[in-house]
């Protein structure tokens, strides 16, 4: 197969792998291009048409881009020709100077570059010059000359038994090191992990909070250790196989472009921290700025909830919700000032991920808004306070904590009840710790009785009953309303003042047995919650059938 790089416009026969020493005249040649057909040595006319640049790569190496159509071969198909062609020299001629030719046929000229001034390798025509490069014909022969002189002398080295030799021996020394590096940093991790776990083990008497919290560090210790075990196993292979490469002609190109990768990354994230180092600084001083007012707001705020300050428009029971709200405020307004400051704040993907995460939000925080803006309604309502007796719907108990989002209620049952806040403010709340600070809470209990009873003696045993209940106050006395006359009964309401509100159910359930008591006694019939008509019968339980564990009070 003859392959040439600029036109021959000649019919005549060549000897393959010769450059033709003259051409044809101009008055010979037409406009078109003519080109060789591989194994018969004719032209033909061709019309010029457009094609893809293609790299002529050898070895690994690329040498040249051809850019043009040189008349039926493509550039791709010149590429293909050129590089078949390179590899087709003898072993004897690797290390034979490669030298440029100026070749003129015809209307055509351009260079030719010859391995030992015998074997043509590739041509290069005006056509194959970037535009954009900058540089000229003469420059990228040079330049694709000197490639050529590399991917031969890589060749000829490669069949050097002394340089195969010591690419192995480093190849093997290499690999041992890496071993090592690796035993190495698998004996730190085991050490790091063993003195942590020592460090952190449950000692005698320890509590368990202590061992959770050892636990804990020992898998964050684990986890640590594992991520820089892995990173720099990852890096050591990363040297390991570039040095490995580097030492072969032929894979030489992986390790020069594993290096150059390694470096450009390693420049590239240098120069990155070095230019976001005075941003990072404008945004910690923003921080810190932000930091220490919240301090001085918060040392405004410990003085007014401890009542060593005071402010008209400032409750103490909101002091705390206050207190979150404006170092909100304070933080949001930080992180505001500070975003341009942060590095990659402008950048696209930076911008994304802002983007998804307020959709997130958006999408998300209907129902934490509004948990949240009913737990400051809740705090600035001062409905209740922690350690108050309240009930909320139908949850009684003692409040422990009154949060952002919920309120948690300790009932009398040890049960701790999580009531959100948007069903706190929604629902009907009874405090009975707000108004006992003088005369201590209130029981109330109602019963219906008939009219057969006399309202004084229905009074007196339900005021006996109170008196006999223990956490009942004497001052104020227990008294007795008359709530309604109805058509067949009567409705009495007990009210009896207590000191200790939380008590109350426990109280109430020993007033409801002492009732029961007296109004069995006295022989009057309890129809709560009504009834329509009187029985033949009293319907009381005599004394003698009471549970002799439950037996009344020696006073009765």
């Amino acid at each position: 197969m003859l392959l040439w790089s600029v036109p021959v416009l000649s019919q005549e026969r060549s000897a393959p792998g010769t450059v033709p020493a003259t051409a044809a005249s101009p008055a010979e040649a037409p406009a078109a291009a003519f080109s060789i057909v591989p194994g018969t040595g004719t032209s033909l006319l061709v019309e010029p048409e457009e094609f893809e640049p293609a790299a002529l790569v050898v070895w690994n190496r690329q040498i040249f881009v051809f850019r043009s159509s040189l008349g039926m071969l493509t550039p791709a198909e010149r590429a293909k020709a050129a590089a078949k062609q390179i590899e087709s020299i003898p072993h004897d001629l690797l290390d034979s100077p490669v030298t440029i030719v100026h070749s003129k046929i015809g209307p055509y000229e351009g260079l030719m570059v010859t391995v030992g001034g015998r074997i043509i390798a590739f041509g290069v025509l005006p056509a194959d010059v970037n535009p954009e490069s900058g540089q000229t014909l003469e420059q990228i022969t040079a330049r694709a000359a000197e490639r050529l002189r590399e991917v031969l002398q890589a060749r000829l080295a490669q069949r050097s038994l002394p340089l195969l030799i010591r690419g192995i021996v480093l190849s093997l020394v290499a690999t041992l090191a890496f071993a090592a590096f690796v035993w190495l940093f698998v004996r730190i991790e085991r050490e790091v992990l063993r003195r942590l776990a020592a460090a952190t083990g449950r000692a005698p008497g320890q509590k368990g909070l202590a061992t959770h919290v050892g636990r804990f560090a020992v898998q964050v210790g684990w986890r640590l250790a594992s991520g820089f075990a892995w990173i720099f196993a990852l890096f050591a292979g990363y040297l390991w196989l570039t040095f490995v490469l580097s030492q072969f002609p032929y894979t030489r190109p992986w390790g020069r472009v594993l290096g150059q990768q390694l470096l450009t990354r390693a420049s590239s994230l240098a120069l990155g921290m070095v230019n976001a180092l005075p941003g990072l600084v404008t945004a910690a001083v923003i921080f810190l700025i932000a930091r220490t007012f919240v301090r001085l707001l918060n040392t405004l705020f410990d003085s007014l909830e401890r009542g060593a300050l005071a402010v008209a428009w400032l409750q103490p029971d909101t002091v705390h919700a206050t207190r979150r709200i404006v170092n909100v405020v304070v933080w949001l307004f930080a992180v505001v000032v500070a975003y341009p400051y942060i590095p990659g704040s402008e950048s696209p993907a930076f911008r994304g991920i802002s983007v998804l995460v307020g959709l997130m939000i958006s999408l998300g925080s209907a129902g934490l808004v509004n948990q949240l803006m009913s737990g400051l309604a809740l705090a600035y309502s001062r409905a209740m306070r922690p350690g108050e007796y309240v009930r909320v719907g139908d949850v009684e108990g003692v409040v422990t904590q009154l949060g952002l989002l919920s309120t948690k209620i300790r009932t009398v049952g040890l049960e701790e009840v999580t009531v959100p806040n948007a069903v706190v403010v929604a629902a009907k709340t009874t405090n009975y710790s707000r108004l006992a600070e003088r005369d201590g809470g209130v029981v109330t209990t109602s019963v219906t009785i008939g009219y057969n009873a006399p309202w004084r003696q229905v009074h007196h045993l339900l005021t006996s009953a109170a008196e006999r209940t223990a956490g009942v106050k004497e001052s104020p006395s227990p008294r007795v309303l008359q709530r309604a006359l109805s058509d067949f009964f009567v409705e009495y309401q007990l009210l009896a003042n207590i000191a200790d509100p939380r008590q109350r159910l426990t109280i109430l359930s020993e007033l409801h047995s002492h009732i029961q008591d007296a109004f069995n006694e006295a022989g009057v019939q309890i129809m709560s919650p009504h009834f329509r008509s009187q029985p033949d019968q009293a319907v009381v339980v005599p004394k003698a059938k009471w549970d002799p564990g439950s037996s009344p009070r020696s006073d009765e």
